[in-house]
């Protein structure tokens, strides 16, 4: 019986597209064979240092051919690959490569530092190969190693099923710490094939991945260029300047562009905006972030041969719902319409559906969904409802039954298009020996949306000063996830009958709504 095996559609288009390109990055190119023989290389090492099927491979990467490469030479074998957001600190990377269970690790030598700093603590991670240049604690380079591999298929130990595990897609948690969503084959498969569909990614186009591929936005938006054959263009790290030169030199037709990334765009003079041709853009795709209205108009004016799409979408479940681009004018702040495969609705406390027009948590069911969070039995229970999966966010449909976001994991900060949990920043704030209590919530700002804002009730006779503290921060989180502002309180925090800190009553009196 045939499988919807992730890493099929490249070895298809190595017969399908052989001379046809299939990446640029950094002035290299490669078609699809040329691609498919490189994932085949680095399947077969994967083989020869003992990485068997269902064995975890983790990467913490910029933008890089070598990142497709190897969630490709992962699927080819049966192995699981495990992406790590390039911004994390060591604290961070040793729970994601210990709570995985990750038997290897791919990084960029620049983050060698963050790698050393935890090396000793972690418990199944014995492999190191680093990208660019040879950096402790590995011993050898992705390029050099991989060459003298041979460019054949590998044959892995048992036939793959597409209910295999293909990834472990690390989001936050209200533990404090990421955990896993376990996706399939099928799932990935599927994303890429319905995302072709949704967005309107079709083949003799041209994608760009500009926004983080360690992220399941960008990643997830890049697929279908390759079920479909395309060539995908990437970019290290999302420069507004550079993504529209690229644009220009390039002639991509369509991309991921977060709410942020687009106001970075429109942030430019205007002489750089207008110094390169936009017009090959064909399909904008943005997702992560509220589009506010003057963000939304200037999207459409700029590319003007664009379609633009709004999606909601999560790391374990690809994603629910679309607002079509002939529906932007007419529903502001709407997410659209449940996507292809999928099913929503939105429920109350008990589970009962509520009303057109008011608020219920957004449950989805599809074809997309995730399996579980990886080793985390309370998560996967408090997230599935039988065949339903909740996340905790909150909508209301209109009377057409479009849906519209009314808050994000009610104690999730958005921020651009990077999820910020709070419960993250609260365990470090906690290890000052000063702070007794800590509460941190999302605070508006006209760049990145929201950012992190700190309540701190102190032990009695400190003086800890907000400079203090935010030092103190340094280094234990990625810069993104420290608070912008901390608001020094002498009561208590309010809590309910349960203990649990009131953070509506925080938000209603520290954030203006």
């Amino acid at each position: 019986m045939n499988q919807m095996i992730f890493s099929d559609p490249i070895k298809l288009n190595a017969i399908r597209y052989a001379k046809k390109e299939a990446l640029s990055f950094n002035g290299r190119r490669f078609t699809y064979k040329e691609f498919n023989e490189r994932i085949n290389q680095l399947a077969h090492a994967f083989k020869e240092i003992g990485i068997k099927q269902g064995d975890k491979v983790a990467f913490m990467l910029l933008n890089c051919n070598e990142l497709f490469e190897t969630i490709y030479a992962c699927s080819k074998i049966g192995a699981v690959f495990i992406p790590i957001n390039a911004r994390f600190v060591g604290r961070e990377i040793k729970h994601v490569l210990n709570d995985s269970r990750a038997d290897l690790l791919i990084f960029d030598h620049r983050f060698s530092s963050q790698i050393r700093e935890v090396v000793d603590q972690l418990s199944t991670t014995k492999l190191f190969i680093t990208v660019g240049e040879v950096a402790v604690p590995a011993s050898v380079e992705y390029e050099r190693w991989i060459s003298d591999y041979p460019k054949v298929e590998p044959i892995p130990e048992q036939p793959l099923h597409e209910s295999d595990t293909i990834c472990y897609l690390y989001t936050g948690g209200t533990t404090g710490l990421p955990k896993g969503a376990v996706r399939s084959h099928r799932s990935m498969y599927l994303v890429g094939l319905l995302f072709s569909i949704e967005f309107s990614i079709g083949r003799n186009g041209k994608g760009l991945a500009a926004g983080p591929l360690f992220g399941a936005a960008a990643l997830s938006i890049s697929m279908p260029n390759f079920f479909v054959g395309n060539p995908v263009h990437i970019i290290e790290r999302f420069h507004p300047e550079e993504l529209l030169k690229a644009i220009d030199e390039e002639k991509v037709t369509t991309t991921f562009l977060a709410p942020p990334m687009l106001d970075a765009i429109f942030a430019l003079p205007e002489e750089i905006q207008q110094k390169y041709d936009v017009s090959s853009i064909k399909s904008v795709i943005s997702v992560g972030a509220p589009l506010l209205g003057g963000t939304k108009n200037k999207t459409m004016d700029f590319f003007k041969e664009a379609e633009l799409n709004e999606f909601y979408g999560a790391s374990e479940h690809g994603g629910s719902t679309n607002l079509f681009p002939e529906y932007m004018n007419e529903k502001d702040r709407s997410v659209g319409l449940p996507m292809l495969g999928m099913e929503v609705k939105l429920v109350d406390e008990d589970g009962d559906e509520v009303d057109r027009g008011e608020v219920g948590e957004i449950l989805v069911k599809g074809l997309t969904l995730c399996d579980e969070y990886y080793g985390n039995l309370e998560a996967t229970e408090a997230a599935f409802r039988g065949e339903w999966l909740g996340l905790g966010d909150m909508a209301k449909q209109d009377d057409e039954g479009f849906y519209y976001l009314v808050d994000r994991k009610q104690d999730m900060i958005l921020s651009g298009a990077i999820n910020v949990y709070p419960a993250e920043i609260e365990e470090v704030l906690y290890e000052h020996p000063d702070v007794t209590e800590a509460a941190v919530i999302g605070m508006s700002n006209d760049k990145w949306g929201e950012v992190p804002m700190a309540i701190i009730h102190l032990r009695e006779g400190s003086d800890l000063h907000e400079e203090e503290l935010l030092a103190f921060c340094k280094g234990k989180m990625a810069d993104y996830k420290i608070p912008h502002e901390v608001q020094f309180v002498d009561d208590p925090l309010p809590r309910s009958l349960q203990g649990k800190v009131l953070k509506y009553k925080l938000r209603s009196t520290y954030v203006s709504s």
